[in-house]
């Protein structure tokens, strides 16, 4: 098994911060091995039921989510990192707080056992990217004590290839793709930023997104131009936007209702740093807008100013975000386009 735990670039495991701190804090109950493993790259675990001990390990070691896992076998991990053009030991930074170097290699370990399959690997990398650019904050989300998570929107040709869900219970239960692809975001940022509960992350009850909250555009069925092209990529290009989101409110009614949500489940935390909401609209009922000639922006602008929020769609039409990334065949990102948006989005590569 390639071990799935966060190395800095000094050598040290963050695992030994993490049961320093569980310890401190007499959270070592949960995981009671913290720490406890054999320094090295790969580690050979044998038994009866090989898979039920990997199970057993990585859960008293505090590298699951609380939910079985597919062992990250080295042959697995091969099958994800055919799917990439990057290199396995290509560093895609260090995850916030406790450093955690991201190599392709380590996000694919975590991805397998996430219950990815191979052809889901671009999406995680693009998304594991987009996390890392400093202008999404991720040092605030695993440490705040609000229960803020990532929203991932896959947009273009790749949502569709992998049938991410963009319909009927598109945040709820019985998608591979969306569950899978958003739950090996959250095992990274565990696995190899240490965002362990009452050690280092503080989000007071947490919630259902932090395990995985993943969806795709309904692109076929809009009246309005998709989210990336709005953020300034063409059509053929498959894109993953990254939110900083909060929690899931069912909103039924109109303009006004919407508002009036957003007014009053806005958090003056959220309001104070920038935060936006995010508006994921029925296909019936943007149609209806915009026959009544409402678009995208205009329905934003409208809502967010009668609740007092900013719009999530403040940024000028076309522009792109802070962290913005374009991968390349060589799997190299060209320099950022300034633009005001805090979206975070990163183009997938296409096999």
């Amino acid at each position: 098994m390639l071990l799935p735990a966060g190395q800095r670039a000094s050598g040290e495991w963050i695992d030994d911060t993490l049961r320093a701190r569980a310890e401190e804090k007499g959270l070592l109950a949960r995981t009671p091995l913290a720490g406890e493993f054999p320094r090295q790259r790969v580690e050979l675990i044998r038994g009866a039921d090989p898979t039920a001990e990997v199970n057993r390990l990585y859960l008293l070691r505090g590298w699951t989510d609380g939910l079985p896992i597919v062992p990250p076998t080295l042959g697995r991990i091969d099958e994800m990192l055919g799917q990439s053009p990057l290199e396995r030991h290509a560093s895609l930074g260090e995850m916030e707080p406790l450093g955690g170097v991201a190599t392709v290699e380590k996000v694919a370990a975590n991805a397998v056992m996430a219950g990815c399959r191979p052809e889901y690997f671009p999406v995680v990398l693009a998304a594991v990217q987009a996390i890392l650019d400093p202008a999404f904050n991720l040092r605030g989300v695993q440490t705040t004590d609000e229960n803020v998570a990532p929203l991932l929107i896959v947009n273009g040709p790749a949502a569709r290839r992998l049938g991410i869900n963009a319909g009927w219970g598109a945040l709820g239960p019985g998608w591979q793709a969306n569950a899978a692809i958003g739950r090996a975001v959250r095992l990274v940022m565990n696995n190899l930023g240490g965002g362990w509960p009452g050690a280092v992350s503080f989000a007071g009850l947490g919630q259902p997104a932090r395990y995985s909250l993943c969806l795709a555009e309904r692109e076929d069925d809009t009246p309005w131009p998709p989210l990336h092209v709005e953020l300034g990529y063409r059509p053929a290009q498959s894109t993953v936007t990254v939110m900083r989101a909060e929690t899931v409110i069912n909103v039924t009614g109109g303009l006004d209702e919407l508002a009036s949500v957003i007014g009053s489940a806005a958090s003056l935390f959220g309001i104070l740093h920038s935060g936006k909401a995010a508006v994921i609209l029925s296909p019936f009922t943007a149609r209806r807008l915009a026959k009544d000639g409402w678009t995208g922006p205009t329905c934003a602008a409208s809502s967010t100013r009668a609740a007092g929020s900013p719009s999530r769609r403040g940024a000028a039409r076309g522009s792109t975000p802070p962290c913005a990334r374009a991968t390349g065949p060589s799997g190299r990102a060209p320099p950022r386009r300034a633009a005001r948006s805090r979206r975070c989005a990163s183009p997938t590569t296409s096999r």
